[in-house]
């Protein structure tokens, strides 16, 4: 079979987005990866260098990257997620956009409306949480029916890459005018993609909510805008202008409330729990790897034969184990787009689902910002 020939925009000198949209394109049979680029002059090199790849082009033109691949993946700053997207398209290439969709609903619809112009091209979001082996056996455990009514979701997440305010500086994503929302946005997207995914069917969609924001590090030193490596540009330091901390609520149209909290300075440990009237199930890192928490009030959770009262470690079957992500965190969705680009299929994972999840975003942010409840309408 002919190969996809992958480009990927943005080689940013963070979080290494780029790199893991890399090492998936590679572990992928239908793809090939034959192209970087990145606005900073030097920095797609600067890239290839540090990760010793080979065979690959930094490209110093989009026109010259164009003309070098048949898809592309979107890793740069959301701020510019919506027109990259549409500059993609018009030129004939498939877009693979990374989350959260955009700033902000209105600057997402042109994207779509792009989208829906160019049927005949592979438009996905990046929401490459669905595929780990937790979350595909807890799907299939809802699904089964065994928890009963889901009563309540409380879903909490984060990290501490950015915590330390003299070693990290002022990133784009901590910038409103750049990344839209902060924290709230940044895991929160891949929590309410898992939550709306998993249990709308049971619980209804979210029309009620609720949000409060907190910015812990309010300055950070400003980042020399000519250096590849994002090196500080004095000692000069300039405000945070969104969120490293976020609680947010909703309520579905079936009453059920999902409950969120996330945060980007030194949070430990994730959780994300669902309670349902016959038992509840739980995807934590104070489990066992390879397992997840669930309790049953009627019968013995597998590989038990007893009831017992409280959360128990379940071994995640085998079938889930390493099948999503091959070790690599964007495989299943990287996959998911080469299959859809080579058998002419129409993504789950599409535009519109992100600008959906990006309304939920907007909906809490204003809620937070206003300090009231919002109520879809």
């Amino acid at each position: 079979m002919e190969q996809i020939r992958v480009g990927i925009i943005g080689t940013g000198f963070t979080i290494g987005i780029a790199k893991s949209h890399y090492d998936a394109y590679q572990k992928c049979d239908k793809t090939t990866v034959t192209a970087f680029y990145d606005i900073l002059p030097g920095r797609s090199q600067a890239f290839i260098e540090k990760h010793k790849i080979e065979g690959v082009k930094a490209c110093e033109t989009l026109e010259e990257f164009f003309s070098m691949v048949d898809a592309v993946s979107l890793c740069i700053p959301n701020c510019f997620h919506a027109d990259m997207a549409v500059k993609v398209m018009e030129a004939g290439k498939h877009v693979l956009v990374e989350k959260p969709f955009s700033t902000d609903v209105e600057a997402g619809r042109k994207a779509v409306e792009a989208a829906k112009a160019h049927p005949e091209l592979v438009a996905m979001t990046s929401f490459n949480y669905r595929e780990q082996c937790a979350v595909q056996y807890m799907k299939e455990i809802i699904d089964s029916g065994v928890l009963g009514k889901i009563r309540f979701i409380r879903h909490h997440g984060g990290g501490g890459r950015i915590a330390d305010s003299e070693k990290v500086y002022l990133e784009w994503r901590m910038r409103k005018e750049t990344s839209g929302t902060g924290s709230l946005a940044d895991f929160g997207a891949h929590m309410l993609d898992l939550s709306d995914w998993m249990l709308r069917e049971q619980c209804g969609e979210m029309v009620t909510f609720t949000g409060t924001t907190v910015t812990s590090i309010p300055e950070r030193y400003v980042i020399d805008p000519t250096s590849a490596a994002g090196e500080k540009e004095s000692d000069r330091k300039a405000p945070v202008t969104n969120d490293d901390t976020a609680t947010f609520c909703a309520i579905t149209d079936k009453g059920v409330m999902f409950s969120f909290m996330t945060s980007r300075i030194n949070f430990s440990g994730a959780e994300f729990e669902i309670v349902g009237e016959n038992g509840s199930i739980s995807n934590s890192d104070k489990w066992p790897a390879g397992t997840i928490g669930m309790m049953l009030k009627n019968a013995p959770v597998p590989g038990q034969t007893e009831i017992k009262f409280g959360m128990t470690p379940v071994p995640i079957p085998e079938k889930y184990l390493g099948e999503g992500t091959k070790g690599v965190s964007h495989y299943g969705v990287i996959c998911e787009f080469a299959d859809c680009i080579a058998n002419g299929k129409k993504p789950v994972r599409d535009l519109e689902r992100g600008l959906y999840i990006q309304q939920l975003i907007d909906n809490f942010a204003k809620a937070a910002a206003e300090g009231r409840t919002v109520v879809a309408r």
